[in-house]
């Protein structure tokens, strides 16, 4: 039996040719960072660093944090992604010049609808969308929201105090996680999910899943794709 399949010679350039190719298309903009002077981990051909997630995301960014300090860039495919920790910089990127230069968010390349979300739309859609949702956040409004938050902020409060009856640790993340989407769910869609007292509501148990990293999920290569089509524009 052999192990090398006998193509002609023709196949063999032509297969050859093909993953020299492919392997400079998920590259050729990965030298973007060493140029600008940025530091990060280097990144794999098509992948980035996203295979990198595996350890989690707050792991990885806490890892690179502490080997290349305030600011650091990533790519995920070949959509580069520059990091930054800094607390003036993001004032700047996030209040100061947000409605000026930074109007364009990262792009998933999401289809139908959810094309025109907030955090997708770009340029004069962007624009468009935040004027019709400004009023939804004038002062009014939030005030409106804020028994409701706090209602929850109670119910957050008797749940910690039971933890701590128990003499028993807590996992932070998952209590406040549970608090934020409590509060979001019912603020903005009026649905009260009681996350932190029922932490099995299909609501919670499917938001869980769709926070979850895999490693084999299609979504990491729909990420990975949608970085080789944004790297291109």
């Amino acid at each position: 039996m052999e192990l090398i399949p006998s193509f002609s010679v023709e196949t063999w350039v032509l297969l050859a040719t093909s993953l020299v190719l492919l392997y400079l298309y998920g590259t050729y903009s990965h030298g973007l960072f060493k140029k600008l002077g940025v530091p990060g981990p280097r990144p794999l051909p098509l992948f980035g660093n996203i295979l990198s997630y595996r350890k989690g995301i707050c792991e990885f960014d806490e890892e690179c944090f502490k080997k290349y300090g305030k600011m650091w860039g990533i790519f995920e495919g070949k959509y580069p992604l520059l990091v930054i920790t800094d607390p003036d910089v993001i004032k700047t990127v996030l209040v100061k010049e947000c409605y000026s230069v930074f109007t364009n968010r990262k792009i998933f390349g999401p289809l139908g609808i959810m094309k025109n979300a907030v955090s997708v739309a770009e340029d004069e859609q962007w624009k468009r969308i935040r004027t019709l949702l400004s009023p939804t956040f004038t002062s009014g409004k939030l005030k409106e929201m804020f028994p409701i938050i706090r209602q929850y902020g109670d119910v957050l409060v008797r749940n910690l105090r039971k933890e701590a009856e128990k003499g028993t640790s807590i996992d932070i993340k998952k209590v406040f996680g549970g608090y934020s989407m409590d509060v979001i769910t019912s603020t903005s869609f009026g649905v009260n999910i009681d996350s932190l007292g029922n932490p099995q509501d299909p609501f919670v148990e499917n938001a869980k899943r769709l926070l979850r990293f895999d490693i084999l999920d299609p979504l990491l290569f729909s990420v990975a794709a949608s970085g080789f089509s944004s790297a291109d524009d």
